[in-house]
């Protein structure tokens, strides 16, 4: 027995579409649970619950304050079975994705973590000046490719995780602070990240299952140099506060990207276009003043641990 959790708000139409994929998943040995945690949605959420309620084995929990990993936590006290798979409502799972995901468990059974392959799912062609050249899938679309093996708790994406049940029961839960949030104008990206971290900050050890695989599911909106440059100021966010580095080791960097970035600002849309705003942008969040007040402090930054400006 396994449960498969996510948290959904106002996403009806993807949420339809995944639910349908989800019909076509196999069941692991003693099956699965289904637990949906409605965020507040004010679309057509409830009525595409309630088409699916009779086809799958579907629970749903409600949790109306705004907040993803609110709403996670609230669903914690329905989770059934000794695997929890975590994932998203844009979501399309290849057919044996659980069935890869317990017999990881079962054959690793002092990994507590696993994760697994996000692919995108392009809604069609892909502009041209959006390329891994320019900006890091893995940050703007979850693109997650890892050999089967041990890993670090930065290759366990969202999209496709689990953990062992028995963290919940000994007491973790998910951060608050972090991650999409709509009654806030910005929010700190990787919830599931800041979960892991914790998880693994215990002691706790992760494994990643190559052929365990979802494809995730783009919006068009998503493809747009506006909601790129968005993605990157959050991403600045979340570094200043999981402390990977500190802020006067960026500031030169800030200020020759910032000169850059009002020269390319008159170009027409191009990959180093995109690369220099995009950089800035991230220095821009970083650096914000909403930033500073989530500064860990120097204690909490590891030595070895590379930040996004450290790439090539």
């Amino acid at each position: 027995m396994m449960t498969v959790l996510f948290a959904t708000r106002d996403r009806a139409e993807g949420l339809g579409r995944m639910l349908e994929a989800l019909l076509s998943v196999q069941s692991p040995e003693g099956g699965w649970k289904l637990l949906v945690a409605d965020n507040g949605s004010q679309d057509d959420t409830a009525a595409v619950l309630e088409r699916y309620a009779d086809k799958l084995p579907l629970s749903v929990v409600h949790e109306p304050v705004a907040g993803k990993n609110r709403a996670l936590n609230r669903a914690i006290a329905e989770i059934e079975g000794d695997l929890t798979v975590l994932t998203d409502d844009d979501v399309i799972p290849h057919h044996d994705w659980l069935i890869q995901l317990e017999l990881a468990a079962k054959a690793h059974p002092d990994a507590t973590v696993f994760g697994g392959t996000v692919i995108p799912l392009w809604p069609g062609s892909r502009p041209a000046f959006i390329s891994q050249r320019a900006v890091d899938f893995s940050i703007l679309y979850a693109l997650n490719e890892q050999p089967t093996g041990w890993c670090e708790a930065g290759v366990v994406f969202g999209p496709n995780m689990a953990v062992r049940t028995s963290v919940f029961t000994d007491g973790f839960t998910f951060a608050a602070d972090v991650g999409p949030d709509n009654s806030r104008r910005a929010y700190v990206m990787g919830g599931e990240s800041d979960f892991v971290l914790r998880v693994m900050a215990a002691g706790h050890r992760a494994w990643f299952v190559a052929d365990a695989r979802v494809q995730h599911m783009i919006r068009p909106s998503q493809l747009t140099e506006e909601w790129i440059l968005r993605r990157y100021y959050l991403r600045g966010l979340q570094h200043r506060r999981e402390g990977r580095d500190r802020p006067e080791s960026l500031m030169a960097k800030r200020l020759v990207c910032s000169a850059c970035a009002r020269l390319v600002r008159f170009f027409p849309p191009s990959r180093v276009r995109l690369w220099i705003l995009s950089r800035d942008r991230f220095f821009e969040g970083f650096f914000s003043a909403e930033a500073a007040g989530l500064d860990p402090g120097p204690e909490a930054i590891p030595a070895d641990r590379p930040g996004l400006a450290d790439r090539p």
